[in-house]
């Protein structure tokens, strides 16, 4: 074998070794969070507070507007962790909502 070659082979084998070590440092990372997360559900009939967004704050609310709004009646399960609501009011909200933005009401 020529010295490049061997230069060649000692780069790849460096290159696997990071790859590797960056490996098992972003799996330790994900167990520890994975350990600190919370899963949340809801039953149908529940009330939640749901995030407010841009599109839905109130005009010339500013940075001290309020964060949630609601509360909402939870009335179907669509899918794992997505919820069709409706308001306090009867009237239903027309897209699912994930359960990551919304929050369990306590009244």
């Amino acid at each position: 074998m020529s010295p490049a070659r061997d230069d060649t082979d000692l780069v790849n084998e460096r290159c696997d070794q990071a790859l590797i070590r960056i490996q098992n440092y972003q799996q330790a990372t994900a167990i520890y969070y994975n350990i600190n997360v919370r899963s949340r559900w809801f039953g149908i009939g529940e009330l939640a507070l749901r995030k407010v967004f841009q599109n839905t704050a109130e005009l010339n609310a500013g940075k001290l507007g309020t964060n949630w709004e609601g509360p909402y009646k939870i009335t179907d399960i669509m899918r794992p962790r997505a919820y069709k609501l409706e308001g306090i009011d009867g009237k239903t909200i027309q897209k699912p909502w994930n359960v990551m933005h919304l929050k369990k009401y306590y009244h």
